[in-house]
């Protein structure tokens, strides 16, 4: 594994098995990157929402302190309003340099207002992880948003964990031997393209506006702006994404602009009566399903509420909202040993993900000739086909997420191998009659699906025969061998042989050892190995 003080390349090296499976297993489409660029342009629109809402929210509260005498408490409250719209606006504003910067060391934009570096890797690591720990703009990323947080608590006296986790800390990796011993930069940063390094950027900004607002809407109630009474209201909706990859929860706030306590409004979606706090704000959440994807990956969906609320003259007033949003279809990532193809009634250990997921992903999987068993870590299954190609169908929690096919291989045959004495034979020299001391056979496996079937490639002869010919006739006192072992000794044998012999070494029966154990026969030419008695 790579330690901190290596550098990207160095990382790279010693990580040689999973960077090429994934290169091969994951290839990123042209039609992926623009979903990525999408989710990050909508949660780029939800970030400014956001500053907008909260600098709305501070000019309120500056003026309800005006208009109540700027009592020393409230004042208090203005400051603090004030010192978390400053910290808030130099953190965003601090990810917005950073995504800048890593558009330009990609290549900025082309003549059409397109990435240049929208599928750059190695320019986006070496910026945000650096070197070492000391220059990379992750790690002062992580201490920017840690530092938020802490200031946010003090000041605020809630509760809000930290945003910038290491492995180790998140419960999503901390149990994953793979994720495990990464830090916050490695985990959201290494190989990773532009456009998902900014979503990434983009996702953590939207966490910060929305800590923002929570504590804004805090300091508003304490100003008891939950009393005023209205008489004209508009309905908002504030959805977090609308692009929400199939299987996610879709999040989304439901909302009277100026709402109140005191006017205590009942919404519901459908038949589903929602939840409203003490601000008016009604809460609405659902799995995301999928369905029929348009041919860039995304389906449009609506949702509509109603909103009840009753007027200063007493009457309820009916309030319709309705909002769209876009279903993106998951990736699904697939690393496995086999590059080229799964092998015939063989384990193959594959790893099926969905990153969109998160830790959400509770996958179930259902095959198509094949059979799938469980390795005990999520996403990591063996594959056993039984016919000549197959589909794993991946489900999230009862969601349908997406098909995967695989090519299937027979198991290669293995190689006979016979020795003399310990030593290959050659078959123009031979061996003397006197050197002869013992003869062993042996299955040797094929090097590439040992090597990714190492379970599966353990081979055993367990059946073969020896004949000694002259000529055209046996030799005499020497009958045939059928050894118990895979090395006999020629000890006794040896002295009757005599210049120009032959000694035949024929496989019979091969039996290869399975990853569950269990042994099964394998189908073998049995074709003589020949080793000549010639005497110098």
């Amino acid at each position: 594994m790579s330690t901190g003080k290596e550098t990207p390349r160095q990382r790279m090296i010693g990580m040689m098995y999973l960077v090429l499976t994934a290169l091969l297993a994951l290839q990123v489409s042209s039609a992926i990157i623009e979903k990525f660029y999408a989710l990050n342009q909508s949660m780029e629109t939800t970030v400014n929402n956001g500053i907008q809402y909260n600098t709305d929210r501070l000019a309120i509260i500056k003026k309800a302190v005006a208009n109540r005498g700027n009592s020393a408490a409230d004042q208090q409250t203005q400051t603090q309003a004030e010192e978390l719209r400053t910290k808030t606006e130099s953190v965003v504003s601090f990810m917005n340099k950073l995504k800048t910067e890593m558009i330009v060391k990609t290549g900025g934009y082309d003549e059409d207002g397109n990435l240049k570096g929208a599928k750059e890797e190695t320019e986006v690591e070496v910026y945000m992880l650096g070197t070492n720990k000391l220059n990379g703009k992750a790690y002062e990323l992580q201490n920017k948003l840690n530092e938020y947080i802490v200031f946010v608590n003090k000041s605020s006296g809630m509760n809000f964990s930290k945003l910038a986790l290491d492995a180790k800390d998140d419960p999503m990796y901390q149990n994953n031997a793979d994720q495990k011993n990464k830090d916050f930069a490695q985990l959201n940063f290494a190989q990773t393209p532009l456009v998902a390094a900014m979503a990434v950027v983009s996702d953590l900004q939207t966490k910060v506006t929305n800590i923002e607002s929570t504590l804004m809407n805090q300091y508003l109630a304490t100003l008891g702006q939950d009393d005023f009474m209205v008489d004209n209201m508009i309905p908002i909706v504030r959805a977090k994404s609308k692009y929400v990859p199939a299987g996610t929860t879709y999040e989304a706030e439901v909302l009277m602009a100026a709402s109140s306590s005191s006017l205590a409004p009942t919404m519901q979606v459908g038949t589903q009566v929602l939840t409203v706090n003490k601000e008016g704000i009604g809460s609405y959440n659902f799995k995301a399903g999928g369905g029929a994807y348009s041919a860039d990956g995304l389906l449009k969906k609506t949702w509509t509420a109603q909103i009840k609320i009753k007027k200063p003259n007493g009457k309820d007033t009916l309030y319709t909202v309705s909002e769209d949003y876009f279903v993106v279809k998951p990736v699904i990532q697939i690393q496995s040993a086999a590059q080229t193809g799964l092998y015939f009634n063989c384990g193959n250990k594959v790893d099926i993900m969905v990153p969109a997921l998160g830790a959400e992903y509770n996958p179930e999987f259902k095959a198509t000739g094949a059979t799938v068993k469980s390795t005990g870590t999520k996403g990591r299954v063996y594959i056993i086909p039984n016919a000549a190609s197959t589909k794993i169908a991946v489900y999230n929690k009862g969601q349908f997420i997406g098909d995967e096919n695989f090519n299937v291989k027979a198991i290669p045959k293995p190689t006979i191998e016979v020795r003399v004495n310990g030593q290959l034979i050659n078959a123009r020299t031979g061996i003397s009659h006197m050197a002869l001391k013992n003869i062993s056979i042996k299955a040797i496996p094929d090097a590439d699906f040992a090597a990714s079937q190492p379970e599966d490639a353990m081979y055993k002869v367990t059946e073969w025969e020896i004949d000694f010919g002259r000529g055209r006739r046996p030799v005499p006192g020497l009958p045939k061998m059928t050894p118990s072992d895979q090395l006999v000794s020629m000890s006794g044998k040896a002295q009757n042989l005599q210049d120009k012999d032959m000694i035949f070494v024929t496989p019979k029966k091969i039996m290869r050892k399975n990853y569950l154990g269990t042994w099964e026969e394998v189908k073998v030419a049995s074709t003589p190995i020949l080793i000549p008695i010639l005497e110098n």
